[in-house]
């Protein structure tokens, strides 16, 4: 029961946290920002991000409670949610086997966002995080939402330091009062009632977002809103988001939650994850057809034009989509002048992709060890630089 609650209490959350990428999207179109376009020329169907909220730090290093994987298929504008609980048993980096929301306390993000990718076996675009106090002040620099409340929503838990007490009628929600909104769980027809209230939440909050008066008004809020985010969305790679916007529909959404069940280790509570469960709902809301297509291929990465780190740079876009790179060095030499991409018979499908993102020229090659061999060349840099020209 305590998990069910507290999965619709972040779903909510979570689904404010998008709303609010998609607001910032639309103030940089607006803003004739749009001409940044992705310069990421490794294209795909799906972009994975993490979105996390935590408590403040006053008791020590903040805890992760919310954390989902957000897969947004940019082909369909359908998003997936997939829900973590906290107490999921996984393995960190460093710090053995523990609650996956520990993650966050021993590394912040960074860690938390490597966790996930172990344990789901993807890979993560971007990560989004706020604290409920940053809910709060983005719900309150939106200028508050307004709802009809059928009935006093009244409930107290003095341990958990909760005290709501909403009016019936026409109510203006400011962020504590929202926050107490989406957070209610005293009436008689429990998660019912709060799955309704929810979504009628959701949906005056993304009318709210996406209104003429919000996005006229965003440049002067924008700065105020990403201090209450941390995010490493770049600019350059906001027009996904933009997209999402544009036809934004709570019916292309798709929610689920880690499947699992809970359980006891040395008197510490866990979620232990169904692990057969959870490949196949992986498989079906985050990973894209490409992904799944593009893991049964191995790659060889060569330097060829000398310019360091370029290699393996290239090594962890292409990983993001599926390949499994095999090595990555350096070529013979540094005079590569075009990119070359050796495949065997029966990758020419994946070649000509491949080709078309990195350029260069193609080559049967049926010695190579590998499904693929990429070299570098001086064009591949020059390729980069004239897509970037052609966009501004």
């Amino acid at each position: 029961m305590l998990e069910k609650m507290e999965w619709s209490k972040l779903k909510t959350i979570a689904l404010i946290l998008l709303i609010i990428i998609i607001s910032l999207s639309l103030y940089i179109f607006l803003n004739d920002n749009f001409s940044l376009l992705n310069l990421n020329p490794f294209r795909k169907s799906k972009l994975n991000v993490l979105v996390a909220g935590y408590d403040s730090s006053i008791n020590g290093p903040p805890r992760a409670d919310t954390i989902i994987v957000a897969s947004i298929n940019l082909n369909t504008n359908k998003i997936g949610l997939l829900f973590i609980p906290r107490d999921t048993r996984v393995k960190v980096n460093g710090h053995g086997y523990n609650k996956i929301n520990s993650a966050h306390a021993y590394g912040g993000i960074e860690l938390l966002n490597e966790t996930v990718e172990d344990f789901l076996n993807i890979k993560l675009d971007y990560y989004l995080e706020t604290d409920f106090k940053g809910f709060e002040e983005i719900i309150d620099q939106m200028g508050g939402i307004n709802i009809h409340i059928n009935k006093r929503l009244r409930y107290v838990d003095k341990a958990g330091g909760v005290n709501i007490n909403l009016p019936p009628g026409d109510v203006h929600l400011d962020g504590e009062k929202a926050l107490q909104y989406v957070r209610y769980r005293g009436d008689k027809l429990g998660d019912i009632g709060r799955v309704s209230r929810q979504q009628k939440f959701i949906e005056a909050l993304m009318k709210k977002a996406t209104s003429p008066n919000i996005i006229l008004n965003l440049p002067s809020i924008y700065n105020e809103v990403m201090d209450s985010v941390n995010t490493n969305i770049p600019i350059k790679d906001i027009t996904p988001f933009v997209k999402l916007a544009k036809n934004a529909n709570l019916n292309n959404l798709k929610t689920e939650m880690v499947p699992g069940r809970p359980e006891y280790i040395k008197g510490i509570s866990y979620w232990i994850a169904d692990g057969d469960g959870l490949e196949i709902m992986v498989n079906n809301l985050i990973r894209s057809k490409e992904y799944i297509q593009n893991n049964q291929y191995h790659i060889t990465i060569l330097n060829g034009n000398g310019i360091s780190g370029l290699a393996s740079e290239v090594g962890e876009e292409l990983e993001k989509y599926g390949f499994n790179i095999k090595d990555i060095s350096n070529a013979d030499n540094f005079n590569y002048e075009e990119t070359l991409i050796y495949y065997k018979s029966g990758n020419k499908d994946t070649a000509e992709g491949l080709k078309e993102v990195l350029g260069g020229k193609l080559e049967q090659h049926e010695d190579i060890k590998v499904d693929f061999q990429v070299i570098l060349g001086e064009n591949f840099t020059n390729n980069v630089i004239a897509k970037k020209e052609e966009q501004n």
